[in-house]
């Protein structure tokens, strides 16, 4: 179960760094033949297209699946530092002294 999850969570890693990669960014076109950018102060934003919502999918398996991991390793250590500690035995109190 945790290689899978691992699997999972690598591939998810690659496709989003792809992804990300490959999307332009939003001012790409703003200082082309010195065309300012006040057009585009009062435009109406993009449609939220299915680049975007691919990579908020992923961007959610990849949260998904670091949570998952850090939970699987965690259940996987059943031993403790203070495990190792040797505790000394202590003297009777006396009372009164």
């Amino acid at each position: 179960m945790y290689g899978l999850i691992l699997a999972l969570h690598f591939v998810a890693c690659v496709l989003l760094i792809l992804i990300v990669l490959l999307q332009s960014g939003k001012g790409s076109a703003a200082g082309i033949f010195g065309a300012s950018g006040a057009d585009n102060l009062f435009a109406s934003p993009t449609a939220f297209n299915a680049v975007n919502k691919f990579t908020a999918v992923l961007a959610i398996i990849i949260m998904c699946t670091s949570i998952a991991l850090t939970i699987a390793s965690n259940k996987a250590r059943t031993t403790s530092v203070m495990d190792n500690v040797a505790i000394p035995a202590s003297a009777p109190a006396t009372p009164g002294k």
